[in-house]
């Protein structure tokens, strides 16, 4: 039986930015990452062919990036629409967030840009990536009692 197929997916790594896929991913209210993982999911079972508008533009011309397009999350508030921008690689079976964002306008010239920045420094070894994780870790700190 042949083995099914998985994507990991990695997040941008910086000395001077951090993780900020990750940290961005972390910040979102509980539901918001929920749904966001539901669709990543589903994406993660699929090959790269199947991944399909309206949850993935390869952004043609956008230089090498491509989009995650999660479904409006709607709340008592409002909608939300964000948007997950990477690329395939560094490895085979691997995708990875440079930039994570609520999108406010149609055409998200300056996420694409953070986005298209991130990768030329991972091209060029100025940074590195790192397994992403959804599930959000939390660091309980011990103090000693006098």
């Amino acid at each position: 039986m042949p083995e099914p197929w998985k994507w990991l997916f990695l997040g941008f790594c910086s000395d001077d930015q951090g993780r900020p896929v990750q940290s961005w991913f972390d910040g979102l209210p509980e539901n918001d990452r929920y749904e966001i993982l539901d669709l990543l999911n589903t994406l993660a079972n699929v090959t790269d062919r199947l991944w399909r508008r309206p949850e993935f533009d390869p952004l043609e011309g956008a230089g090498g990036i491509s989009e995650i397009r999660v479904p409006d999350i709607r709340s008592g508030s409002g909608s939300i629409t964000y948007r997950i921008y990477g690329y395939f690689g560094p490895g085979s079976h691997e995708y990875c967030f440079l930039h994570g964002t609520d999108k406010k306008e149609k055409n998200d010239k300056g996420g694409k840009s953070i986005a298209r920045n991130r990768l030329d420094q991972l091209n060029h070894g100025e940074a590195t990536v790192h397994k992403f994780a959804f599930e959000k870790s939390v660091v309980v700190e011990i103090t000693k009692r006098t």
